[in-house]
């Protein structure tokens, strides 16, 4: 298994504060950053729903996880994106455009996980 780490920079992660967890070991950090990409991507969605459905705390939960997994993976745009709306759910202000935003940050490093990640 190898990382295209170029992909995976320009889409906000940080490889070698990622590698740092896994002792430099690139074939686990790419395995890690697949189940990441796949346990993640439908984040976003469960927190829409959650939020309509009224269950902000849940949903605020959901954010504050993702913000903690992607910040241990070096992916730092994604965690901070995260990080707004977890915050944004909490002050019950600007959570539209939070949530569109994590959306957005999301969808791009999933995209660059699976373009970077080559077995």
């Amino acid at each position: 298994m190898q990382l295209l780490n170029a992909v995976l920079e320009g889409a906000g992660i940080d490889t070698s504060a990622g590698l740092k967890i896994v002792g430099g070991k690139e074939e686990r950090y790419a395995r890690i950053l697949l189940k990441f990409a796949d346990k993640q991507a439908g984040t976003v969605e469960e927190i829409r729903t959650m939020l309509a459905a009224g269950d902000n705390a849940t949903a605020e939960r959901a954010a504050h996880s993702l913000k903690g997994s992607a910040a241990t993976l070096g992916i730092n745009a994604l965690a901070d994106r995260a990080g707004e709306t977890e915050t944004a759910i909490k002050q019950g202000q600007g959570i539209y455009e939070a949530v569109e935003a994590l959306s957005g940050a999301l969808r791009t490093v999933v995209s660059a996980i699976q373009d970077a990640v080559a077995e």
